[in-house]
């Protein structure tokens, strides 16, 4: 696997994590389930941002 092509990846992982965030957003803050699924995109958005900026960092 090549740098970019990594990096197209977590890109296309924070996008599907965005779009699914946004979703689960949109039920409200009182549907937990809704709410756990938001803060696990968020997490994976956070983990993703930061290999990213680590790969970054060492190129």
């Amino acid at each position: 696997m090549t740098p970019a092509s990594m990096m197209a990846m977590l890109d296309a992982c924070m996008a599907m994590c965005q779009t699914c965030m946004d979703e689960c957003n949109s039920c409200g803050a009182d549907d937990a389930v809704c709410s756990m699924c938001a803060q696990a995109c968020k997490a994976c958005m956070d983990s993703c941002m930061a290999v990213k900026d680590m790969m970054m960092a060492a190129a």
